[in-house]
């Protein structure tokens, strides 16, 4: 029988390797780990020792190690899997060269299920705490395992002896040396004699054993070692395909691209090109881990529900076991410090040009400018339909309106918003009308043709400078197109785009040479991490003398590839690492000075925990706390970074059924103000010295008014299942059952500095019980319909809770903040003078 090896990677700090997979067909192969298999979905057939169980949803089978089993089943099917090397079995006492553990569901009858639910139980407890990564979860699931090896022990040991087929101790060892040896020269020219003389053996005995043990020829396998390597540089870094081959031990490019093609049934460059790259990898049907879908993207913990500890028989316990987490921080309140301008603050978002005629939008953003305040505002479709702008005569004849432009400048500019106009979509008349995008329709095709293009520019600008003149004119930005790196809004190639941004370039500097044009504004990791993209851009650039007044990107922690309707409502991604966002900015810095662009402004146009309009943490405190973090950390590392969006109230979706549908916004689409809304006004009140910050903090000083401000937040990003997509820990009522749990935080903090003396301190906190709409209208008892007085309710109650305090400060002085998850808290400190 043929039979493949397969190494087991378990996690650096715990002892066993958890995660879902869907199947269709593992070939025979073994492994020196035991082996649990739970079928929360569908059906599955597993063949352990040459004989088939056939498992049906919520059935628990055992394989131990070393047996050669192989696993097949319909498309639609979904198991979790959990794998525990010998050695750690041994570490406990188990003799596993004896012991043979006889655990299959589908082989007892109802009445004999009671043991097997502990089994479930305990492998639902080890996926929920893995997941969570909260405090210590390393040592609770080492305890979790030794109850599972304890319950194995005692209810599931065999006297039957191991059968012959298995994979002895002998063989695996020998086979493990020479696995070793190939993983550290795979690299180098490996021939079978060169193995056969390091391990003393003849060749035609060596090979006999190859083939026999790991189920494939010594060459087969090499390749796969060196494409498994291939294949991992491909999609993590940005190496040229030759070099990946080449560091990867093939001979040459050719050897490359015939070992490639016949695994993956695709060139390497078609490969890395596709966002479905590991998918097509995973579903290829090839021997070992590659057929494991390494995470089911709908519903995983459904299943999984049921048999996790409960709290009086109410459903699952998710916070009697919360940690409690002390820091102690010490904060500098002495020296120059470092001054501040808060560029957070240049740019505001909200979605099309036409919504700022709307007199709810209207009303938000002079809330918003009243307690934060901003400088810019963006927005998409100036030229769209909707605005009215370009009609054609029965002539041919072009005719321009700019009524609805005029109006929305002029509001804007009264609440002291100047536009930051992103030059798209296309109008009607000039489109190809078959390339669209939103529910309410924009053109994101190039004009049929591209003169009258320009002369709608040119008009366009000529219109503004008449009315608005040159000062105020060219203290406008002026940012071209929206995110041409992708299909979505630019489904041409990048030479086609190069064209159309010159072209418009430089209709515009005729019309206005001061006119400030930027651009390309293309996702951030397109322009740190796709280096020949933004090569070529600004290449271009120099060629046609276009070079942008600033640069601009969108920045988005969302990675894989994204699954659409036709109404562009994003279904399927996976959420970034939290460290994400600075880690972008950082890289994008670095590339602009590769490219010799130091000096150029740079501007996050779009930004936001996510892109999808119905991601139901953004109603919730968990913004607040995204907002302090990603503001502190990155605080004028950029010149802007726009908050999509200032509302609810856009139109890029069918308007929503209900007020707290998850939406971008800051305020729902009836002005009830969420966490995020009041997250922005405390950071509008931190002072313009930087004094100190580090993880969770920062404190800042008003100079002009001897005043302090310290701010405080316990961020918990999402944790490992929602990041990939998995919802069914989250619904419309229960939102905070998503996030690592990292307990409370008790916060010591020490602020070193500050001059003797009496203060008036007065605080703002942002939790679940203050300054968060959507938690209190849950309390109100969840009602779909909202009245204008819930509305007026929901915004007089739910607000951050201020309270003030005199108090006496020496140089050293402490201050205890308690924070749960999530929490936002700020210190205002100013000292009295002495009447």
């Amino acid at each position: 029988m043929d039979h493949t090896y397969e190494i087991i990677h378990t996690d650096q700090k715990l002892p066993m390797h958890i995660f879902f997979h869907r199947v269709r067909y593992v070939p025979n192969h073994w492994h020196d780990s035991m082996e649990l298999l739970f079928v929360l979905r569908g059906k599955a057939i597993v063949a352990v020792q040459g004989k088939p169980y056939v498992l049906r949803e919520e059935d628990i089978i055992l394989i131990n190690s070393n047996d050669i089993h192989t696993i097949q089943s319909e498309h639609d099917n979904l198991l979790l899997a959990l794998q525990i090397p010998d050695f750690f079995l041994r570490e406990q006492g188990v003799d596993t060269q004896h012991t043979t553990f006889h655990c299959h569901s589908s082989h007892s009858g109802q009445d004999d299920q009671a043991r097997f639910d502990e089994i479930r139980t305990l492998l639902s407890s080890i996926m929920w705490v893995y997941s969570k990564a909260g405090t210590g979860f390393e040592i609770k699931i080492r305890a979790l395992l030794l109850e599972l090896i304890y319950v194995l022990l005692r209810k599931f040991v065999s006297n039957q002896e191991r059968g012959e087929s298995a994979i002895n101790r002998r063989t695996m060892d020998r086979l493990l040396k020479l696995n070793e040896y190939i993983q550290s020269h795979y690299q180098q020219t490996l021939t079978l004699n060169e193995l056969a003389e390091q391990e003393n053996f003849s060749v035609s005995y060596l090979s006999s054993f190859f083939q026999k043990s790991m189920g494939v020829s010594f060459r087969a396998y090499i390749t796969r070692i060196r494409l498994e390597h291939a294949v991992k540089a491909m999609l993590t870094t940005n190496e040229p395909i030759i070099a990946i081959a080449l560091d990867s031990g093939f001979p040459n490019l050719k050897a490359f691209h015939k070992a490639f093609k016949d695994v993956y049934r695709m060139t390497p460059t078609e490969y890395r090109a596709s966002g479905e790259g590991t998918r097509k990898r995973e579903d290829s049907g090839q021997a070992g881990s590659s057929n494991y879908l390494a995470y089911d993207r709908e519903n995983a913990y459904t299943s999984l529900f049921k048999y996790l500890p409960s709290s009086g028989g109410n459903g699952v316990s998710l916070t009697a076991d919360q940690a409690i987490l002390a820091r102690e921080l010490k904060v500098r309140a002495t020296g120059q410090g470092k001054q501040v301008e808060h560029k957070w603050r240049t740019l505001c978002t909200i979605g099309k040009a036409k919504e700022a005629l709307f007199g709810p939008v209207q009303e938000h953003l002079k809330l918003v400018q009243q307690r934060i305040g901003f400088k810019y505002i963006r927005f998409h479709g100036i030229f769209d339909d909707e605005m009215m702008v370009v009609t054609r005569d029965r002539n041919g004849q072009l005719h321009y309106n700019f009524g609805y432009v005029d109006q929305i400048f002029d509001f804007l500019l009264g609440i002291g918003l100047r536009p930051f106009v992103e030059l798209g979509f296309m109008p009607g008349e000039l489109a190809d009308q078959t390339k669209t995008f939103f529910h309410k329709k924009s053109y994101v095709s190039l004009p049929l043709d591209m003169c009258e293009w320009t002369g709608l520019l040119q008009a366009f600008m000529n219109h503004l400078l008449n009315r608005y003149g040159h000062a105020e004119l060219r203290q406008w930005k002026f940012e071209f197109w929206n995110e041409p790196d992708g299909w979505l809004f630019f489904p041409y190639s990048f030479e086609q785009y190069m064209s159309f941004y010159s072209a418009s370039y430089h209709a515009i500097k005729r019309a206005c040479p001061d006119a400030q044009v930027g651009g390309p504004s293309i996702q951030g990791e397109t322009l740190a991490r796709h280096s020949n993209w933004m090569n070529d851009y600004v290449q271009s650039c120099e060629e046609q003398g276009c070079m942008p007044d600033f640069l601009t990107i969108h920045i988005y922690p969302i990675t894989g590839a994204l699954d659409l309707t036709n109404q562009g409502e994003i279904l399927h991604f996976q959420y970034a690492e939290e460290s994400y966002l600075t880690e972008i900015i950082t890289e994008v810095k670095d590339k602009i000075r590769e490219l010799d662009l130091p000096e150029a402004e740079l501007h996050i146009t779009e930004w936001n925990a996510t892109s999808h309009h119905r991601e139901l943490t953004n109603d919730t405190c968990y913004k607040a706390a995204f907002i302090a973090k990603s503001v502190v950390e990155t605080l004028d590392e950029t010149d802007s970074l726009g908050y999509w969006t200032v509302t609810d109230l856009l139109e890029e979706l069918p308007l929503p059924g209900h007020t707290f549908h998850g939406g971008l916004g800051m305020m729902t689409n009836n002005g009830i103000r969420k966490p995020v809304f009041y997250a922005y006004e405390l950071m509008a009140k931190l002072g313009s010295r930087l004094l100190d910050r580090g993880d969770g903090y920062c404190l800042t000083q008003q100079p002009a008014d001897d005043c302090y401000q310290l701010l405080v937040y316990h961020y918990c990003h999402y944790d490992q299942l929602y990041r990939q997509n998995d919802t069914s820990a989250i619904d419309a009522y229960n939102r905070y059952s998503v996030f690592e749990d990292k307990g409370s935080l008790e916060l010591s903090v020490c602020l070193n500095g500050l001059a003797d003396g009496t203060y008036r301190i007065r605080s703002y906190v942002i939790n679940r019980e203050h300054g968060s709409a959507y938690d209190q209208w849950v309390e109100m008892g969840s009602q779909l319909h909202i009245t204008p007085q819930d509305v007026q309710y929901l915004n007089e109650c739910s607000i951050p809770r201020q309270q003030v305090r005199e108090e006496r400060i020496d140089a050293n002085w402490q201050l205890i903040c308690r924070l749960a998850p999530h929490e936002v808290q700020l210190y205002e400190l100013k000292r009295i003078a002495h009447e």
